[in-house]
């Protein structure tokens, strides 16, 4: 090794980081003006994620900036794949040393990965690096679901929901005001579509797909009612009058009110309103930019009070995911020096997030939502207040216990005649195999 390079690492692992959005590692040349002109000694950091739509050009474009703002001092290099592959990648090449030094995890498998040893606390981090990082800087329930066995595991990038997009041109066609009610929404949704059948036009209120997004709408519809995925025990609590009451209320849309045609395959809900054919559509804000792209006229209402309208504060609750920051374990030994760019890299990428809002999510940072460019921003306060956004509870075996009712949501979409006590039942039969299963491994 180089005496030069040498001295450069030496240097950089004596430093004491402070927390700013500039890293201050390495030595630095100063010219005379007193402007920096080059650093060495670089760390570079791999940084995966599964961001492979219109929001990883975001994040390509995030990581890109944030390389330029460190240039010389920390390089990001970025690794993305689908979804699929992307977990898998984590649970196979973690153990075997081959993980990345930081990624992205979605926030309900924060937990399951936790309680595997497949992540580590990033609390740790945080106190090593003296970055600035506050839990307090960022949505509540967001980062309180983040905690496993009092240590904290991830650092949240956004807050993504489902909202309702209406379109424009029809509701004003009507005269119709956006609705704030279920009443309002079914009343308008049955205005539109007899009056335009009357011009010999086939529109429809709210198509809904049996497949996708039903899961999150179910969600929405259970916590609406003061229902809960799991119970204190970590099993399945779906199977309950408010669970039952929340499956009436998205089925009856189809099978009573009949403002969505049958048996809807995934996006063709999403086609019609693209395509000017629907008044309404339930759908992620990720899909933000595809919907702007059709051309169609529309804003965006939250999807609070749309299925239970009792007045409690819980008939807002809308179901939230988030993309977290997390640790994968490793079999080297992590400096001090790459913690601290590890730490600056989710600090920049929070603190600019209201960037990545661009891809349609919504800043978890607390600082990031109070920019100026945030609230220029024309969409996003239609998918209602963060306040009212509530994410998984918190179980290292929350998907074996709650994803067993997705199926028998779409069972129930697809089928008028259908049985919710067989469906419950059979759903928390499967996810107490499920969570004995997962309890063994």
């Amino acid at each position: 090794m180089k005496k030069s390079l040498l001295i450069a690492l030496m240097i950089i692992l004596s430093f004491s980081f402070t927390a700013c959005n500039r890293f201050n590692g390495g030595t630095t040349t100063t010219t005379t003006d007193g402007t920096d002109t080059q650093s060495v000694g670089k760390i570079t950091l791999s940084y995966w994620n599964p961001l492979t739509g219109a929001d990883g050009t975001v994040m390509r474009q995030l990581v890109s900036q944030f390389n330029a703002a460190h240039q010389g001092v920390i390089e990001v290099s970025e690794t993305y794949t689908n979804e699929v592959d992307y977990y898998t990648n984590l649970n196979l090449l973690v153990p075997m040393g081959k993980g990345p030094d930081v990624a992205i995890m979605h926030s309900y498998l924060v937990q399951s990965y936790a309680n595997s040893g497949i992540i580590v606390p990033i609390d740790a981090y945080i106190e090593t690096s003296k970055v600035d990082i506050n839990p307090a800087d960022y949505i509540t329930d967001v980062v309180e679901s983040l905690y496993f066995e009092n240590k904290l595991y991830g650092i949240p990038l956004d807050i993504h929901v489902v909202g309702i997009y209406y379109n424009k041109t029809l509701l004003n066609k009507y005269s119709l005001a956006v609705p704030t009610t279920r009443a309002q929404l079914i009343a308008a949704a049955k205005t539109v579509q007899a009056g335009e059948l009357l011009e010999g036009k086939t529109v429809w209120g709210l198509p809904i797909s049996s497949v996708w997004p039903s899961e999150w709408i179910f969600t929405t519809a259970l916590y609406q009612n003061n229902g809960d995925e799991i119970d204190q025990d970590l099993n399945p609590a779906y199977d309950s009058v408010a669970g039952k009451t929340a499956l009436r209320s998205v089925a009856n849309l189809i099978h009573v009110e009949k403002i969505s045609p049958l048996n809807l395959s995934v996006d063709q809900d999403l086609f019609y309103f693209q395509t000017g054919q629907a008044l309404f559509h339930i759908q992620g804000s990720w899909m933000l930019n595809s919907i702007i792209e059709s051309g169609v006229n529309f804003g965006v209402f939250p999807m609070s009070n749309m299925f239970n309208s009792d007045g409690a504060e819980y008939s807002n609750y809308i179901a939230a995911r988030s993309h977290t920051f997390v640790i994968p374990k490793t079999t080297k030994t992590v400096s001090d020096a790459k913690k601290t760019a590890i730490m600056t890299f989710v600090k920049y990428l929070g603190d600019h997030s209201y960037i990545w809002a661009a891809a349609g999510q919504i800043p978890a940072s607390n600082i990031a939502r109070a920019t100026s460019e945030y609230a220029a921003l024309q969409y996003h306060p239609g998918f209602g207040n963060v306040e009212y956004f509530r994410v998984a509870e918190r179980s290292p075996y929350y998907h074996e216990a709650y994803s067993p009712i997705y199926s028998r949501v779409t069972a129930a979409l697809l089928n008028a005649n259908y049985n919710e006590d067989t469906l419950f039942q059979a759903a928390v039969t499967e996810a107490l195999q499920l969570i004995a299963e997962a309890k063994t491994r």
